[in-house]
């Protein structure tokens, strides 16, 4: 296993620098991923294992990568996705969803562009990790990077439901699977309170499959797409499906390793 490459599928709940920690205690060795997966998370995650192999870190990062998400509609956040505060909790009719609209603009998003990350990443400023200027209520000092990405191809694959009480049953069940300190409680009540004073009782799920290069935030792509139609969204659900050329058939179960 020394000096080599290994694909994991990472679960909701730990974060990709846990994850190369605990496989370094089990292995002895540097452990490095080759590109983070947000905590909630889940699915193709690139290990380095061993001094030898890290020297390809560059190299692997620069990949393309694949996934599945599902875009909530109801709601925003802080951090775009389920781990954090809401912002902001519209009501709307889940019947008359302008589904035609949001095939457009899935359509449209193909191509190069500018992308503002999202104010909860783990990219350095000054020396701190955005998420701690979010959290000291100082973004305003540095302002949002923005970086050009590129999508190569998206489209829906997916219209569903939720209830009111599964989407709360749902959240609350993730949020509880986090490690570390991720302001869990704080947002476990800005979720409950947000719900119960929803007037809607069902709620719009979109599942998306995008690809798109290296350093793309789906969590952005899934609060632009709210912000275009006017009602405000989040990604509920993010499934890396594949990481350059390492697909999901190809990773083993970190339950597995460690």
């Amino acid at each position: 296993m020394l000096d080599d490459i290994l694909a994991v599928n990472k679960p909701i709940g730990i974060t990709s620098h846990q994850v190369a920690i605990r496989l370094a205690e089990k292995f002895g060795t540097v452990v490095t991923h080759t590109g983070s997966l947000d905590p909630m998370a889940e699915g193709v995650l690139v290990l380095l294992i061993g001094p030898e192999a890290k020297k390809r870190q560059a190299e692997l990062q620069a990949v393309d990568k694949e996934y599945e998400f599902d875009l909530l509609f109801g709601f925003s956040t802080d951090s775009y996705d389920s781990l954090g505060l809401v912002t902001n909790a519209t009501a709307y009719d889940p019947e008359k969803f302008p589904e035609e609209k949001l095939n457009d603009l899935i359509r449209q998003s193909v191509g190069k562009r500018k992308q503002e990350l999202p104010p909860f990443s783990s990219i350095v400023i000054r020396g701190k990790p955005l998420f701690w200027w979010a959290r000291e209520g100082r973004l305003d000092e540095v302002g949002l990077p923005v970086r050009e990405i590129e999508v190569y191809e998206a489209k829906r694959s997916g219209l569903d439901r939720i209830t009111k009480t599964d989407l709360e049953t749902l959240i609350v069940e993730n949020i509880g699977r986090i490690e570390g300190d991720f302001r869990q409680e704080r947002i476990k009540e800005s979720w409950r309170s947000a719900l119960a004073s929803h007037s809607n009782n069902r709620f719009s799920v979109v599942t998306i499959r995008i690809t798109v290069s290296s350093g793309t935030y789906v969590r952005s792509i899934a609060n632009e797409l709210g912000k275009t139609l006017r009602v405000p969204s989040i990604a509920l659900r993010i499934l890396r499906t594949r990481n350059g050329r390492f697909g999901l058939s190809d990773c083993k179960l970190l339950c597995d390793l460690i």
